[in-house]
């Protein structure tokens, strides 16, 4: 290799490292805290996703060496999201009602989750969140009738059905 070819090559590789820093692709540390994850239902045999549906995920307990908190009532801490048409979502902050302030995804905690979506059961489930960059699968089931009661037998809080599973992954 001549000089002119090296240098030629040293500027190139000085430019894409330049552009790195500035489009924030170097690493800094270690993953940013993020929950990513989909939301499928099963039609048959086929794994569909779910769009538009609402997702809620709160911290409910403290795992072995969970991270603390202490700013807030952990118990007033929400994430939200609404899944894209391929049933993806990400929550990368926790918010608060009550000090309108966001807060990073609290490490080593159990979180609830809880997905809603017009036709299709409100599933729930937990997931432990150990930090990083983190994948949750959650599986729904789709109503096959939507009953309306009219004799006033059945509470409101009764007529909110739970089912779905979880899965997680890195």
């Amino acid at each position: 290799m001549n000089g002119r070819t090296r240098n030629g090559a040293t500027a190139s590789l000085l430019a894409m490292a330049v552009c790195l820093l500035l489009l924030g692709g170097c690493p800094k540390g270690g993953a940013q805290p993020m929950l990513t994850g989909r939301i499928v239902a099963k039609r048959g045999e086929q794994v569909l996703p779910v769009g538009d549906a609402q997702v809620r995920v709160w911290p409910s307990e403290p795992g072995k060496g969970a991270q603390k908190f202490e700013a807030e009532a952990v118990q007033n801490l929400r994430g939200v999201a609404t899944t894209r048409p391929n049933g993806a979502f990400d929550v990368a902050t926790l918010s608060s009602p009550q000090t309108k302030a966001e807060y990073p995804l609290l490490k080593n905690w159990t979180y609830a989750i809880e997905v809603e979506v017009p036709g299709y059961y409100v599933a729930r489930a937990s997931f432990l969140y150990g930090g990083g960059s983190q994948f949750v699968e959650m599986s729904i089931e789709e109503k096959v009738a939507d009953v309306l009661d009219t004799s006033g037998v059945i509470e409101e809080n009764e007529r909110r059905l739970e089912r779905g599973s979880v899965r997680t992954g890195d």
